[in-house]
């Protein structure tokens, strides 16, 4: 770990931006993402809104995302997106449900019509946050469930993966499809005045990728390409979120334009060899895990892991500390305190306050 420099005070965007491109810093940036459920749960705790736990929790960025709901059915429990994807509203507490594939049943695209990028409501809410927030936090564009994710909610997960094996043409042209949406969303980002491009698709399994790293170069990395060159055009930073170890794959994403990584699972990629391998390549943004130590340690095991994450991912001070995935309710309060304090006393015994 570098030392700090802390004759000067650095805005939340500066911090970020500094640790992405390495430089010396006051103190490293923190990112504490959680479910709604997990959300609620802290606002109760601390006694402040949901809306002001980023600022209680000294958060560095504001994620700002697409106004893309179309319909809600209230009866069956069902909230449509602009491509018609069904996502379930009550059936789970925590995660993610799709309930209906517009394209499940389609052997062919021609009668399906992909929403429009340049619809203006889209980007109502994105608006107003980069103008309320963008001179002092690093503002960052969602486009999660990005290709791979969004073929499989729009096709079914397993259809997906057999359309990659033995529906190529079929895969490849919905891919395409995607692509040229998100393109347009990309730039349309770039132009509101974002400060970083977020892409989000789990390639990866606990134990390896969900697919060949030969297939993944064949199928996913030209479009990633091409979709992080509007990023990196206009000078911008680009993380990605995978869960899963894809430790395969971390070369060739580097080699496109990837700047940081997100959530850093610590029971799916080791840290010590993520930090060894690519520490100079990549920021990390994670690894605190939320798998084991945040849900079913001791808050002394909570403090132990979170110093280590900082010291081993932040060696290069390229790290932006954070739990390895949105925290979930059955995280105790008690070591969600565990975690926000060992953050905070290492900032104190570091020379910062």
């Amino acid at each position: 770990m570098k030392n700090f420099k802390v004759s000067t005070m650095l805005t939340h965007k500066q911090r970020v931006v500094q640790a992405i491109q390495e430089e010396e810093l006051d103190r490293l940036p923190a990112q504490i993402s959680f479910t709604p459920e997990m959300s609620r749960k802290i606002s109760n705790y601390l006694g402040v809104s949901e809306g002001e736990l980023f600022r209680k929790l000294d958060n560095h960025m504001v994620v700002v995302s697409l106004d893309d709901t179309r319909k809600v059915d209230k009866e069956k429990g069902i909230r449509y997106d602009n491509w018609g994807i069904g996502w379930d509203m009550g059936k789970l507490t925590e995660g993610f449900l799709i309930r209906e594939h517009p394209l499940e049943k389609l052997s062919t695209l021609k009668k399906y019509h992909p929403p429009d990028p340049e619809e203006e409501k889209l980007f109502h809410s994105s608006k107003k946050a980069i103008k309320k927030y963008g001179k002092e936090y690093f503002t960052l564009s969602d486009q999660g469930w990005c290709m791979f994710e969004k073929a499989h909610c729009l096709r079914g997960f397993e259809k997906t993966l057999i359309d990659l094996t033995l529906n190529r043409e079929f895969i490849e042209n919905l891919l395409d499809l995607i692509l040229e949406y998100q393109i347009v969303i990309a730039k349309r980002f770039v132009k509101l005045g974002v400060d970083g491009g977020y892409t989000g698709d789990d390639f990866g399994s606990q134990n390896g990728l969900l697919f060949s790293p030969k297939m993944w170069r064949e199928v996913f990395k030209p479009r990633y390409k091409k979709l992080w060159g509007v990023f990196k055009e206009a000078g911008l930073p680009v993380f990605h979120h995978s869960c899963g170890d894809i430790r395969e794959i971390l070369p060739d994403m580097i080699e496109i334009g990837l700047d940081v990584l997100n959530p850093v699972q610590p029971q799916a990629m080791p840290i010590e060899e993520l930090a060894n391998k690519y520490g100079k390549d990549l920021t990390f943004w994670g690894g605190i895990s939320v798998q084991k130590t945040l849900p079913f340690g001791t808050s002394q095991e909570v403090e132990k892991e979170t110093y280590e994450s900082i010291q081993i991912l932040g060696r290069y001070n390229k790290y932006i500390v954070g739990p390895s995935h949105d925290m979930t309710s059955d995280i105790s309060m008690e070591n969600f305190d565990a975690m926000i304090n060992s953050i905070q006393k290492y900032n104190i015994l570091s020379g910062q306050k």
